[in-house]
């Protein structure tokens, strides 16, 4: 981690407000048996979070698959960055309008310090976005643009902790197409019937690559 680019503030004001929708809180912790090993794996935790490419392999079968596209619409193979979209491919029919795909943009991206416990944490933001190159800038994802995903992972002494958290989730009906209508609904009832639990369980578990008989706290 490099110092200058962290902020004091607290964690919480990372992750928005929950006003309307769905929420969904998905985190796994490890217990590590020194305060060295644990900041080597929050060091490498932080670089398999924004390696996207990466989360499907990460996240195992059955899970949706990932791919960084910058702003002008290119697949790229490096580490996401604010600005970044993120091509989602979720298991079943996909959406016309985002060209068979769910479509993401990193709107933040942070290192943070909360002075009273001297806990340190690392955030991905995305929000629903319109698939890049597309004139109308119509959102291509099964929630509408209220909601977001945060992706963090945090190091407090011993502890190293990954999670996902979902805010302000509701189906993205009011899209163009028929067919858009009738699959958002469907694919965004059944994320919040418990698909976004399955997804995100699995993969803040492969970004800690917990062993089995490591001590362990789900949350």
């Amino acid at each position: 981690m490099k110092e200058e680019r962290m902020e004091t503030i607290d964690i919480t004001n990372a992750i928005p407000p929950q006003l309307t929708g769905n929420s969904t809180n998905d985190s796994q912790s490890i217990i590590l048996p020194s305060t060295d090993e644990a900041r080597l794996l929050f060091e490498k935790a932080m670089n398999r979070l924004l390696s996207v490419n990466n989360w499907k392999d990460l996240s195992g079968i059955a899970s949706a698959s990932f791919q960084l596209v910058s702003s002008n619409g290119h697949p790229q193979d490096r580490m996401a960055a604010p600005g970044d979209y993120i091509r989602i491919n979720v298991p079943g029919p996909g959406s016309i309008e985002g060209d068979g795909f769910d479509w993401v943009r990193v709107e933040d991206i942070r290192e943070q310090i909360y002075v009273p416990d001297n806990s340190f944490s690392f955030i991905m933001r995305v929000r629903p976005a319109a698939r890049p190159g597309q004139p109308r800038q119509r959102i291509s994802h099964f929630f509408r643009r209220y909601a977001t995903s945060s992706f963090m992972v945090e190091l407090k002494g011993r502890e190293v902790k990954a999670g996902v958290y979902g805010r302000n989730e509701t189906p993205n009906t009011g899209v163009r197409l028929l067919w858009d209508k009738i699959r958002n609904l469907f694919t965004a009832i059944g994320a919040m019937l418990g698909y976004s639990h399955f997804q995100w369980k699995k993969l803040v578990n492969g970004i800690l690559k917990i062993p089995a008989d490591t001590q362990q706290k789900a949350i």
